[in-house]
């Protein structure tokens, strides 16, 4: 068997820190990661986020290589496996997703079909139905809406899934 990628469950926002633990003991390991602009204290920035927040790939060869010392790797919780094998992931996932990266190494997001100022309006949840106007993506599941509840505009968080054009 030659070497394949697998998935390694981290402790929380520890990532980056297993990533450089498993470097460091001789694994391929690779971090997606993706930007996204937040607000806070009124200014404007952009940060790098974990593509799956808690997870990251390493690649081996479980034949060969000792992978059972992964799992007492500092930020690691453990290795995904199937009973006493480490879960393999198909190659083309991890070349997809290396595919959509930027000249920073960043993965570029799909964005959704709306268009900022769109009418959108809610399918699911305690709002269905109401009418929002889109604002942005937040990252590759969820968007930002403007909602208009008692009388001013509230920004709501809502899964791409759950949104709508209006018609």
């Amino acid at each position: 068997m030659c070497a394949s990628w697998f998935v390694v469950q981290t402790q929380p926002q520890a990532e980056s820190k297993a990533k450089r633990h498993l470097i460091n003991q001789g694994f391929t390991a690779y971090l997606p990661y993706y930007r996204r602009r937040v607000r806070h204290a009124r200014r404007n920035e952009v940060v790098s986020r974990p593509l799956f927040p808690g997870y990251l790939f390493v690649q081996l060869d479980p034949d060969l290589q000792r992978w059972r010392s992964i799992n007492g790797t500092v930020g690691v919780r453990c290795i995904l496996a199937d009973g006493d094998r480490p879960r393999c992931v198909p190659d083309r996932v991890v070349d997809e997703i290396v595919a959509r990266q930027d000249e920073t190494g960043a993965v570029k997001l799909l964005s959704p079909v709306f268009s900022p100022g769109q009418a959108v309006r809610l399918l699911a949840g305690p709002l269905t139905e109401v009418a929002a106007l889109f604002e942005e993506a937040r990252d590759d599941n969820r968007v930002v809406l403007l909602l208009s509840l008692l009388g001013r505009k509230v920004r709501a968080l809502a899964s791409v899934d759950e949104v709508t054009a209006a018609a």
